[in-house]
């Protein structure tokens, strides 16, 4: 399977570790990238041909010529343009496959040859660890051995969800900018440390490492979050008292009015 990536920005650069850590042959794996200086680099640190657009205005349609797999990660504002411009060096079985936030299926369509077969896909950051989380939603000219070769691209970085496409943005909310609230859940966490008398470092190492091991915990197909919760929430004691602190200022509320936004704002993208 050959596969081109159009643009190495975080995503698709952890897409193609991923594959890499898999065993994937470097010579069926090809990449372009708008810079020479950038276009060098990633070629030296992955071993594969990268080239770039800054100088070879037909990069983009080389690289896609033979591709079975290509994965379009440009900016969303970028990716229309790019899918038109890739459109003509295009095979009719190649699949195309876009890893941008809000672009629609149907507006990806538009801009390829008629028949296209088109899977938008939203992964989030964990892909660089290995933990990934990736939506994945299949346009109606796919095939399930294409289907299958979209999961075997993400084989190596993270699990793919399949579901339709009006429910892309809702779990791309969820899990795509997941790992954004837990960051800055991680900060709040150390920032409250500091107010109630710890030093701001030892506060600071005190979050980490607290988020790593709950997430540790939760790294098993059977774990429950509530029991893990239950677990530790004893009735009458300290933890039971914060949850009941979180309740009553809407902690709840606060994380469904982060998701409503997130998704207004990928609406916002794809229109």
């Amino acid at each position: 399977m050959r596969i081109s990536f159009i643009g190495l920005g975080h995503l698709n650069s952890a897409i193609l570790a991923g594959l890499l850590a898999t065993d994937a042959p470097r010579d069926q794996l090809s990449a372009t990238t708008h810079s020479v200086e950038s276009a060098t680099e990633r070629s030296q640190q992955y071993g594969i041909e990268c080239a770039a657009t800054q100088t070879d205005p037909e990069a983009n349609r080389t690289a896609v010529a033979d591709a079975d797999l290509v994965v379009l990660g440009v900016k969303p504002g970028d990716l229309v343009a790019t899918a038109q411009d890739i459109a003509p060096a295009l095979r009719p079985v190649t699949t195309v496959v876009s890893v941008a936030a809000g672009i629609t299926l149907d507006a990806m369509a538009a801009a390829l040859p008629a028949g296209q077969p088109v899977v938008r896909t939203m992964p989030n950051v964990a892909l660089t660890v290995g933990k990934g989380v990736v939506g994945m939603a299949p346009g109606t000219m796919v095939t399930e051995a294409q289907i299958e070769q979209v999961r075997e691209l993400f084989a190596g970085s993270g699990t793919v969800f399949q579901v339709p496409e009006d429910q892309l943005n809702a779990l791309a909310a969820m899990a795509g900018s997941g790992p954004g609230y837990v960051f800055r859940f991680v900060n709040a966490l150390a920032a409250a440390g500091t107010q109630v008398g710890l030093d701001a470092q030892v506060a600071r190492e005190l979050a980490r490492l607290t988020v790593v091991g709950a997430g540790a915990m939760l790294d098993d197909d059977h774990a429950d979050p509530t029991a893990l919760e239950n677990s530790i929430a004893t009735e009458g004691g300290v933890t039971e008292a914060a949850l009941q602190s979180l309740d009553a200022n809407g902690f709840n509320q606060l994380i469904v009015e982060a998701l409503r936004a997130n998704i207004a704002r990928s609406e916002a993208l794809g229109s």
